[in-house]
């Protein structure tokens, strides 16, 4: 985004207001004949604005003031200046412009002023200009006739030379400097705005000031720039690179305000992007360029491919430019990104390779071929990858979609968290053991009173946001483990199912984010229907049964532990997923291998504790480091006494209601809590309601019992589902709100 600094190049003579301060008539140059010159031009920066005063003090041959100095101002905004017919002693002058100036990076005037100067000489032009240009220059004509004693002539000529060779803009040094005028449309118009706007940039008016001052004075004795500023130079024009089309409307619109038509060409042309020394022969007016293949399958034993780029211009693998915010920060490489594997050094434990997974991948480009070689697969799934192709400021013009097929004969062994990782793990369950308690909560208050919530209820918005926390830290650790092993990806399936499974059963459809770059201010996503979402879950709970292991599920000992789920814990959310899409045939296999394994087993009491025992598959304890959680209280998220109920409730579905009796008898037994057996699936009901299990609500809704069992009304039933948070309505793109709610 633009600072709101000024930054300005145009330094502007108007109004005569004419002051001789001698009149020698000593004899200066012996070929100069002192007749009269009509001495006028313009002062840009952009244009300085009416009233700036300009002076000009005559030099002799060797750049010593005469004495002669004479004053005037600008005569309008957009600089002009008149010193009318003066017979001067001498034919050198440095002009000097102090002024506001319209600043056409951010397009707006300036509130300080700044100074332009201008070395000249009369008996050439009579129309002199003062600008950005001239005033770099000045310093080095002046070091040039001093110090290297040239004449004028030869030294103004190099330092334009020099000058603009910095910017590789060589091409346009045989017009002088004192010529080139913003409102001329033409290349030395576009030559002096690029230039003017590398010196602007984002910078403050005293920054300006300071850098054109550095500017000065590395030029004036060597004729180039020092590496550091010309690094300076390159993060700029990458600060420039996506503004140009405006800084061409600023300056179009501040003449046409001031009664002009200006033209100005493409100032793409006026930048070397590929820092080969030449602007504008690297510019491809194409949005995209053409390759030879887009998509090559590599197979596991990997391969060495060739991808030709159809084009006459430079392509690149790693952009020479770039498009960024700003330019505060001048000295940070252009391009340079902090990434997740940074803020997680420490993700795996001590001792870990982490470059063991990938094949190993080289690729290069030459005269815009692409060269690539890619090893044996180390990794038993496939992997997917994009080699961009760039041009010359950085677009992505062409993407070559790689894959390879994965390995499977090779042994992965997963490490154990690290200190980066527990923590971040840790932080992701504080995250979720707030939200599972306050849904809890707010489940249980509307079993009880059926009293529907509201889209400004504070504890639905809160417990929206910590679930939505906990799913966006999960996915940065997610990010981080991708761009390194990417060994943890079942585990994540396993918290990411969770918690969108736990979103859904209350609110239904729900925004939709896997990766954490889908998150964003300006980038918040629709709702996702509920069916999707479900099918999603249930595919990547899929993929990451087989790599889970077989175990009774611990997460109450530490990170790690909370981490690497069990398969049981796949199982039995990959049931729950399949019962609220109706699919009990494929549910109930799923449960009765969880019952079958004998990790868990009821325990015969009446109270409704939630605690670590062998009814917990998975619970929560805030404080997630405790080494030792065994009895203590936590919040549950898959308990086995649902697990039972839940395979009751698919037996009957199914046909099979001799077998859901006994279950259901079993838990009535074991809770001391007598049902009705008349109706199996009421009886179901009541026993979740007396034990308060998780996702009671969502066990109503699937079985449509809002009505017969709930005693709810019949339009009444919409508050199974719970209100969408009204910022949410507010602040999201496309957000709808739930049947039955106001906004």
């Amino acid at each position: 985004m633009y600072k709101v600094f000024s930054a300005a190049w145009i330094v502007a003579i108007a109004a005569i207001g004419l002051v001789s301060c001698s009149d020698s008539k000593d004899e200066i140059d012996e070929e100069f004949i002192q007749t009269p010159h009509i001495i006028k031009g313009k002062v840009e920066k952009g244009p300085l604005v009416r009233g700036s005063q300009i002076d000009m003090r005559t030099l002799d041959k060797s750049m010593v003031p005469t004495g002669n100095s004479y004053t005037t101002t600008i005569e309008n905004n957009t600089g002009d200046f008149n010193y009318g017919s003066l017979k001067v002693n001498s034919p050198y002058a440095k002009l000097t412009a102090d002024g506001y100036f319209f600043n056409e990076v951010n397009g707006g005037l300036s509130n300080s002023t700044i100074r332009l100067d201008a070395i000249v000489d009369l008996s050439d032009n009579t129309t002199v200009n003062v600008n950005v240009l001239t005033h770099l220059k000045s310093q080095r004509i002046n070091y040039l006739v001093t110090n290297e004693h040239k004449s004028f002539k030869d030294a103004n000529n190099q330092a334009q030379r020099e000058l603009l060779t910095q910017f590789g803009l060589q091409e346009y040094a045989s017009k002088d400097a004192s010529q080139y005028s913003i409102t001329s449309g033409d290349d030395a118009a576009g030559v002096l705005i690029a230039v003017s706007s590398l010196v602007l940039s984002d910078r403050s008016e005293a920054e300006v000031v300071e850098f054109l001052s550095l500017l000065t004075n590395e030029f004036s004795t060597t004729g180039t720039f020092s590496d550091k500023t010309k690094e300076r130079f390159k993060s700029t024009r990458n600060y420039l690179n996506g503004r140009l089309d405006q800084i061409q409307d600023n300056i179009k619109s501040r003449y046409q305000d001031l009664g002009y038509d200006v033209n100005v060409k493409d100032l793409a042309y006026y930048f070397d992007w590929d820092n080969d020394g030449i602007a504008g022969n690297e510019i491809d007016d194409a949005s995209d360029v053409q390759l030879s293949q887009n998509d090559i399958q590599v197979p596991a034993e990997g391969g060495d491919f060739t991808v030709k780029i159809e084009s006459d211009k430079p392509h690149f693998l790693t952009p020479p430019s770039t498009v960024t915010g700003s330019d505060t920060y001048l000295d940070v490489t252009p391009g340079t990104s902090i990434t997740p594997e940074l803020f997680f050094s420490t993700l795996y434990e001590e001792g870990t390779n982490t470059n063991s997974l990938e094949s190993e991948k080289t690729t290069s480009i030459d005269n815009n071929v692409v060269k690539i070689h890619v090893g044996p697969a180390k990794s038993r799934k496939s992997h997917v990858w994009t080699v961009n192709i760039y041009n010359a400021r950085g677009k992505v013009v062409a993407a070559l979609q790689m894959s390879q097929q994965g390995n499977p004969k090779v042994t992965v062994k997963v490490p154990k968290l690290g200190k980066d990782g527990a923590n971040a793990v840790a932080g992701v369950c504080i995250y979720l053991a707030d939200a599972v308690e306050k849904e809890r909560n707010l489940e249980g208050t509307y079993a009880l009173n059926k009293q529907p919530y509201s889209s400004d209820s504070y504890e639905i918005s809160n417990c929206w946001a910590k679930y939505y926390s906990a799913m966006r830290n999960l996915l940065v650790v997610k990010k981080a483990d991708e761009q390194s092993l990417d060994c943890y990806r079942p585990f994540f399936n396993a918290y990411i199912s969770l918690i969108y499974y736990q979103l859904s059963s209350h609110w239904g459809g729900v925004p939709f984010y896997m990766k954490d770059s889908d998150y964003g201010i300006d980038n918040r996503l629709p709702r996702t229907s509920e069916n999707e979402v479900l099918s999603t879950l249930a595919n990547i709970l899929n993929e990451a049964l087989p790599d889970l292991e077989e175990k009774k599920n611990d997460s109450f000992s530490d990170a790690n532990s909370m981490f690497f789920v069990s398969k049981d814990v796949a199982r039995v959310l990959l049931a729950y997923i399949y019962c609220n899409q109706k699919k009990w045939d494929a549910a109930l296999p799923l449960l009765e291998k969880v019952i079958s394994n004998g990790y868990y087993s009821l325990i015969a009491t009446n109270k409704v504790e939630f605690k670590n025992d062998s009814e917990c598959i998975f619970g929560l304890i805030k404080q997630t480091r405790a080494v030792d959680n065994d009895g203590k209280a936590c919040i549950p998220c898959l308990d086995y006494r649902e697990v039972v109920l839940t395979a009751a409730e698919c037996l009957y579905h199914t046909g099979k209601t001799a077998k859901a009796k006994e279950y259901v008898d079993l838990m009535s037994k074991k809770k001391s809590i007598s049902v009705d057996g008349s109706d199996l699936l009421k009886s179901i009901a009541t026993l979740r309601y007396k034990l308060q299990l998780p996702n009671y609500l969502t066990f109503i809704r699937r079985n449509d019992l809002g009505t017969s069992f709930m005693g709810l009304n019949a339009n009444k039933t919409y508050q199974l589902l719970w209100p969408i948070p009204s910022s949410e309505l507010e602040f999201g793109p496309g957000m709808t709100q739930n049947p039955g709610y106001s906004y």
